[in-house]
């Protein structure tokens, strides 16, 4: 008997049939795919009103809410990076981080997050790479620019910290805040002429000095300081008098009679170091202005009776200890004159390290020795963490230096600083 083979119809109907079971299986498939996923994103609710509020500002309303949520699902990675940024919303950075290593970050604002926590603990080592990552993604771009200027600031990269401080000020809105930065950049590196144009652009745009990263009358301060520094007294005297109508201060009345002594005007002067030591009996600059004032006049006595509570409170400098200097010699008294001159000069030896690593900062700010020196100068102030990563970065060689052993070994035991007047290098 011969087999008949399947006609064309009887192939077109098996097709048909496999395509309608497939169509099945994939519908099937479709709605069971559907159907976890409207379950994940209904479950998830809450971690997208948390979120919600967090942007709203609502930040405890935000951290009870994803608390809520984690209660029923204790390892869910994304809310715990949530969690994780309120926390540093919530001023618990060291908290946030806890959480960032174990669970890591879901999206670029975990990272950011993640980095901010890390500069809130000044760990700008740690934060730089992610801030970095971050930008790449353009995540929250103006922020990240601002916080990426900063961070390299502090780690010696000023050239890096302008490229993001323009970039910074290019963002809409940012302009004005974006020259304050700017001009801050240049006047930590001592560039007070390049400092004052950004920041007379500052003024251009804002003439109040509204809506800046620090209020009004801090700007006037410094802007003023820069312009005294470049020997503008009349302009100097002009912001530093708009900082005081806003807040009284006692450095603001210090820098005004420093900027009207320059101008001549030693009347003005006094009265305005007077009004410092009336804010601040111990105001140490505003007793050295009338203390230089009172030489001037030949008052030895009025000058001793101001500056010798300095010395009691250990707020000596070596300008202080010579203006007692030529007051005893003045008086007659050359025993106490030979003794503050020798005072003088021991202050000035450590006032000479202290501009020599000023001058190594500004100028050499990628060498060892700038390394060296912000290694000592995070240590010095507490931060043990930061100033042993740069100190670890130095390599073995580095340590065959005396002074730079010394350091690396106090750094690592927490202990006490080798004296900066033992640094090796002198300034230029």
């Amino acid at each position: 008997m011969v087999e008949q083979s399947p006609t064309n119809t009887d192939r077109g109907v098996s097709s048909r049939r496999r395509r309608v079971t497939l169509g099945r299986i994939c519908a099937v498939a479709i709605l069971i795919v559907g159907g976890v996923l409207g379950a994940t994103w209904w479950s998830e609710r809450p971690l997208r009103e948390a979120e919600t509020l967090l942007q709203q500002g609502a930040i405890s309303k935000a951290f009870d809410r994803v608390s809520s949520f984690l209660d029923d699902h204790p390892k869910h990675g994304a809310a715990m990076s949530l969690r994780a940024r309120i926390l540093v919303a919530l001023g618990q950075p060291g908290a946030a981080i806890e959480i960032f290593e174990r669970f890591g970050a879901s999206k670029p604002k975990d990272l950011h997050a993640w980095a901010q926590a890390y500069l809130k603990l000044e760990q700008w080592s740690k934060a730089l790479p992610i801030l970095e990552f971050v930008a790449k993604s353009r995540t929250d771009h103006a922020d990240v620019q601002h916080e990426l200027a900063a961070c390299r600031a502090k780690l010696g990269d000023f050239d890096g910290a302008l490229l993001a401080a323009n970039e910074f000020a290019s963002t809409p809105g940012n302009q004005a805040r974006g020259e304050l930065l700017i001009g801050t950049l240049h006047q930590q590196r001592g560039n007070m002429r390049l400092a004052a144009s950004a920041w007379n652009t500052v003024l251009n745009l804002s003439p109040n000095a509204e809506d800046l990263q620090i209020p009004a009358e801090e700007f006037f301060l410094e802007y003023g300081r820069v312009l005294l520094s470049l020997g503008e007294t009349s302009l100097a005297a002009d912001l530093i008098q708009r900082s005081l109508d806003l807040r009284p201060d006692d450095s603001a009345y210090v820098s005004l009679g420093d900027a009207l002594l320059q101008s001549g005007k030693s009347k003005q002067a006094k009265a305005a170091f007077e009004s410092a030591l009336e804010v601040n009996p111990n105001s140490v600059d505003a007793r050295k202005g009338l203390a230089s004032i009172a030489l001037g006049e030949q008052e030895p006595n009025r000058t001793i009776e101001l500056l010798v509570p300095l010395d009691y409170a250990s707020l000596l400098t070596s300008k202080t200890a010579f203006l007692l200097q030529r007051a005893h010699v003045l008086l007659g008294d050359d025993a106490e004159a030979e003794r503050w001159r020798q005072r003088a000069d021991q202050l000035r030896k450590i006032e000479n390290a202290q501009a020599t690593a000023d001058h190594v900062l500004r100028n050499n700010p990628e060498s060892t020795w700038a390394d060296v020196l912000r290694a000592y100068r995070f240590a010095l102030s507490g931060n043990w963490e930061q100033a042993e990563i740069l100190v670890n970065r130095l390599g073995p060689n580095a340590e065959e230096e005396p002074f730079v052993a010394a350091l690396a070994k106090s750094v690592r035991e927490r202990s006490s600083l080798p004296p900066l007047e033992d640094l090796p290098i002198q300034e230029k």
